[in-house]
């Protein structure tokens, strides 16, 4: 099973990514991830950051930098796909602390190796949302040194994420399955009285025995009333018969999360439930069945959004149709 992308796609994405720099004028991008979402330092160099954060440091020529913090160098050159690592104080834990004696980069220092009379003095930043302060004001005060200007980048990189190659494909399939086959083990698991929390210790069980590499986020079981919550975490509760059970499965493999979402009930479920199960199931199949390459995303919300209206059942409705 395919679980990790191989090192020349790396390479070929920074190559990538250094063409659409120059027609866009851009001297450096900067990326930005963190543990919670690494997508921007991971699609670079597939290090996924712990603890601390990190960035890459993408010159319009030249080879790439992973930035971590002080603490992580160990463990970035275990993972990273760049080879050249350097530590910044920026990237340090949220406890601030010093590191008297160790030898650190500045933004200062990498700007000096790029930016010269010939510069466009243009900065890409990607991950605005994500950035914390001391990262973004290290990043925009040195720019300011250098008279360059900061602008938001992102669109670039989602450009080129939005297209997979048979690699990220095979990924995602393998992710699919790692899902879809413990949530089936799952269900033959679950019975009333189990705790939501307990339905989760399952899922996280079998995704890591079926070969994931971590959860695709925070996976949940809600149930009764705390299935009106559109993002969950799970309690203490205990499932009970004949209530609706959301159970949300997500494996991540090689940096790539699937998902798997299903309602449950332990029968005899009443029959407003078994209803708005069937409108759930029916509007799923109605997306499905006109997702297509070109079609416009408003076009197939608004197809869930009047599926719904005429069903009696917008108001149920808390969160989007689908997204990826």
């Amino acid at each position: 099973m395919i679980n990790q992308i191989p090192q020349y796609e790396f390479t070929q994405r920074v190559k990538t990514l250094q063409e659409k720099m120059i027609q866009e004028k851009l001297d450096i991008i900067i990326t930005f991830g963190d543990e919670a979402e690494p997508q921007y330092v991971r699609y670079f160099s597939d290090y996924w950051p712990s603890f601390e954060s990190a960035g890459v440091f993408i010159p319009k020529t030249g080879e790439p930098s992973l930035l971590i913090g002080p603490e992580s160098y160990t463990f970035s050159k275990a993972w990273s796909k760049i080879p050249r690592i350097l530590k910044l104080k920026e990237y340090r834990e949220s406890s601030e602390p010093e590191y008297p004696g160790v030898p650190l980069t500045t933004f200062t220092d990498l700007f000096n190796e790029v930016i010269d009379t010939s510069s466009f003095r243009r900065i890409g930043i990607v991950g605005y949302p994500l950035m914390p302060t001391p990262v973004y004001e290290a990043i925009t005060k040195t720019a300011q040194d250098f008279r360059c200007e900061v602008v938001r980048a992102e669109k670039l990189i989602i450009g080129m994420k939005q297209i997979k190659s048979e690699t990220e494909i095979e990924i995602m399939h393998n992710a699919y399955n790692i899902s879809q086959k413990s949530f089936a083990n799952v269900l033959k698991k679950i019975q009333p009285g189990m705790s939501e929390i307990e339905v989760v210790a399952e899922s996280e069980y079998f995704i890591r025995k079926f070969g994931a590499e971590n959860e695709a986020y925070p996976m949940w079981c809600i149930s009764g009333e705390n299935t009106t919550h559109a993002i969950a975490r799970p309690t203490h509760k205990k499932i009970q018969k004949g209530e609706m059970i959301q159970i949300q499965v997500g494996a991540r493999l090689g940096g790539y999360a699937s998902s798997i979402g299903r309602p449950v009930v332990f029968g005899p479920a009443p029959q407003e439930v078994l209803d708005l199960m069937k409108i759930g199931l029916e509007a799923r199949n109605l997306i499905v069945s006109n997702l297509k390459a070109g079609i416009e995303a408003r076009k197939i919300d608004t197809l869930y959004r009047e599926f719904l209206k005429k069903n009696d059942a917008l108001e149920c409705m808390i969160y989007g149709p689908c997204h990826g």
